[in-house]
């Protein structure tokens, strides 16, 4: 039977009604802008960054606090688990309460209800709009469960002023967590919904209290809580203006804000050990700011997890003034020497030097580049592993010239070095002495991978977030390689400033190392054991530099002090794997050679199985007491000794006896041999032999002097100076002379008055 239009109009009708209530909700109830919320490793606010409407708005929890559920559904809604989105019961009451009264006076609407008004941006009530928001909060019950439906309403509820959401309210009324409230603070702020804008705190205390109050009796009356709770309640104070939110973790919140802005992001931090530190930094910079020394950073890692316990990006301030908004975990500044561990570790993992190897200490130039150690000073010859632990220049430059540039460069690549970005071309060798920049974040994460290789061999990245995803770096590094830089770095000297690091356990090993940029701008320190690495920058975040800035004065105290907030752990076991026993030589730390005067069994990495045999030691013939050389064509032969000895080139060993005192060395032959003496006893230090050197201008474009500088085995000889046949002059003592000199090629000869002579040819450009 076909139906009459009346009747087809009617199921049109009601069919287009019927979708529209299927589909009268949006897809997303609400889609405004949440803050950025930081949470500690134990659920604790850290910090938190306003939404960009300018409320705070924190994004939705995953449930709702019993006592708040308890106190709202009590004052708000009695029958919200058993209705369908409405209330008939409190429709018909509200209907007569408003003719009675000839104005909208009651609502009568449920939570489900409001949800829906909140979601509509909470516009006017009329009742064309309640009729509305009765179909929807209708439909929303078919779409949602109760606990999403309350969790959505204590999510977007208005709590007075700017404050929006459960969350948010409670954290600036109360300074905790909503899970944390008590009965009279969940009952405060389950009626401050309900006319935000007439009673909220520091607004109409009088009505506040009363409507709060209310409520406890409810609770009492309705068997919510006990008497014993309702009278302490009833005596608990009413919030007062709102708190300000913690910041503890100003800087993290910051950068997470970048990447996760509007989440709830669940951080890896520990709240004491977080506080601690931006103590014990404030503290050092209350001294440090008498030399105008204004910012700091501490970034503490679990090594085993890479988890970040502890990120301080800048001093604790008000941030607004001293540039103290400056994240200077993530700011790239100039290294110093922090990189030279890692150097040193790819040496030994390319089979290039060992550990106790010397390398020459001694004047050197590269063309233009001349590096010098901090002190100014020479050793002639110093082990690798004293040269990091020392942090000495100029054997660095060394060994990184050995090594190569290129090869370096790609290392710190793979450590995970992100800001060294401009080429290794383009650093050569002062990449070693601070030419990169690098952050305090890639540095902990090198130094912590450089420690969990001795133990675990995990090569992934630190992270601040609780989550199980980790990224592997690339790097290539035996465990006994990083064994032996630990090892080297164990023997850095602490700082003189005792209090900083005499509580440190004297069986407490540490691992650690210093920098200091060029001009004073940048100090670092990190150290590192089994369990933790721990990074410091201090300086002045405009890069300003002052007098006294050191890795060793500024930074070491603050990373001695942290050490001592941490649990003391044992040191790194010898690896079972990657190791060798050979026989070195005790001088020169090289595998030993048939020369090699005393030697010693010690283990040393597979990678140097194949390393160069001792080039220092050697044979000598001397006369029979010992005390001169001799050879066949001056000496019986019958009467002369054999011996080996340790014997460095000239001009290492004229620094080298100024420090080791038991050096022998080879002595001079006897004058009966004199076509063998000669040359013998002396040296030209600076410049160096067959060389090219660059000469500078004074300011006012004048040539500048050169400084020549020899040496001398016998201490009264007098030395007598010739540039190109002719006399410059004499020294005595310390031997140094400034001489005028052209471009071009010229030689160079200085002698005795026993007729010594030496004599090269150098370049001047």
């Amino acid at each position: 039977m076909i139906p009459n239009k009346k009747g087809l109009f009617g199921i049109l009708f009601f069919a287009a009604l019927g979708l529209w209530w299927i589909f009268c909700l949006p897809a997303t109830l609400f889609d405004l802008p949440t803050s950025t919320v930081l949470f500690d490793k134990n659920d604790q606010l850290l910090g938190a960054r306003i939404a960009d409407d300018g409320q705070w708005r924190f994004p939705p929890g995953d449930s709702v606090p019993k006592r708040f559920k308890t106190a709202l559904l009590t004052y708000e809604d009695e029958g919200f688990d058993s209705h369908f989105g409405i209330s008939v019961k409190a429709i018909l009451r509200a209907i007569k309460q408003n003719l009675s009264e000839g104005e909208v006076v009651s609502g009568a609407s449920t939570i489900t209800m409001q949800v829906m008004r909140m979601a509509g941006n909470n516009r006017s009530r009329t009742y064309y709009r309640k009729i509305i928001e009765i179909a929807q909060a209708f439909r929303a019950e078919f779409r949602y469960s109760k606990s999403e439906l309350l969790n959505l309403y204590a999510s977007n509820a208005p709590f007075g002023g700017n404050v929006v959401g459960l969350d948010a309210a409670s954290w600036r009324y109360y300074g905790k967590s909503a899970h944390q409230l008590t009965w009279a603070e969940a009952s405060a702020l389950a009626v401050l919904p309900n006319a935000p804008g007439l009673i909220y705190p520091g607004r109409s205390p009088e009505a506040f209290l009363k409507k709060r109050n209310f409520l406890l009796k409810k609770l009492l009356e309705n068997g919510k809580i006990s008497q014993i709770s309702y009278e302490l309640s009833l005596l608990e104070p009413l919030p007062d203006a709102p708190k300000r939110l913690p910041q503890e973790a100003f800087h993290l919140t910051a950068l997470v804000a970048k990447t996760r802005k509007g989440q709830r992001v669940r951080t890896t931090v520990d709240p004491e050990l977080q506080s601690r530190c931006n103590r014990a930094l404030t503290n050092r910079l209350k001294l440090l700011r008498q030399n105008h020394i204004q910012n700091g950073a501490v970034l503490i890692v679990n090594n085993h997890s890479g988890e970040v316990l502890a990120y301080i990006g800048n001093a604790k301030g008000d941030w607004k003034t001293n540039e103290d908004a400056n994240d200077m975990i993530q700011t790239p500044r100039s290294s110093g020497s922090i990189l030279k561990p890692f150097l040193y570790a790819g040496l030994l993992n390319q089979g290039t030097i060992l550990p106790q190897q010397l390398i020459p200490d001694i004047p050197t130039q590269y063309k233009d580049f001349a590096p010098k150690n901090f002190d100014e000073t020479f050793s002639g010859a110093v082990k690798a592993n004293e040269a990091l632990s020392r942090s000495l220049n100029i054997p660095a430059v060394r060994m990184l010239n050995q090594y190569g540039v290129d090869y370096f460069y790609e290392d710190l690549q793979s450590w995970g070095f992100t800001s060294a970005h401009r080429g290794a071309a383009n650093y050569g060798l002062s990449l070693i002495l601070g030419g990169a920049e690098v952050k305090l974040w890639d540095l902990v994460q090198a130094y912590r991978i450089l420690a969990s290789n001795c133990s675990q061999g995990k090569a992934d990245r630190i992270n601040y977030e609780s989550v199980e995803e980790s990224i592997e770096l690339p790097v290539q590094m035996s465990k006994a390689s990083s064994w032996f830089t630990l090892e080297a770095l164990k023997e850095v000297t602490r700082p003189e400033e005792r209090s900083a690091w005499e509580a440190f356990g004297s069986t407490s090993q540490l691992a650690w190392k210093t920098g200091t940029s060029y001009g004073f701008r940048d100090a670092w320190a990190v150290g590192t054991n089994p369990d933790f690495t721990v990074g410091v920058w201090i300086g002045n975040a405009n890069g300003e530099g002052r007098p006294g800035l050191t890795g060793l004065n500024a930074a070491a105290p603050v990373l001695f002090d942290v050490f001592n907030f941490l649990p003391t752990a044992e040191w790194f076991q010898e690896p079972f794997v990657g190791l060798m026993a050979e026989e070195v030589c005790i001088h020169s730390g090289m595998r030993a050679g048939k020369d090699c005067p005393k030697t010693k069994t010690t283990s040393i990495p597979k990678s140097c199985a194949s390393n160069e045999l001792c080039g220092y030691c050697t044979t000598v013939h001397l006369n029979e007491s010992g005390t001169m050389q001799v050879s066949a064509q001056c000496y019986p032969t019958n009467l002369m000794l054999a011996e080996k000895r340790f014997a460095l080139p000239p001009l290492q060993e004229w620094f080298f006896m100024k420090n080791n005192p038991g050096y022998q060395g080879v002595p001079d032959f006897d004058p009966a041999c004199h076509e063998e003496s000669k040359n013998k006893n002396i040296r030209l230090i600076y410049p160096a032999s067959a060389s090219t050197i660059f000469l500078p201008r004074e300011y006012t474009g004048t040539k500048e002097k050169v400084v020549f500088k020899a040496a001398c085995t016998d201490p009264s000889a007098v030395l007598f100076w010739h540039l190109d046949e002719n006399y410059c002059g004499s020294t005595s003592g310390i031997h140094h002379l400034e001489i005028n000199i052209d471009r071009g090629v010229h030689d160079i000869a200085i002698l005795d008055i026993a007729g010594n002579e030496f004599k090269t040819q150098i370049r001047v450009d």
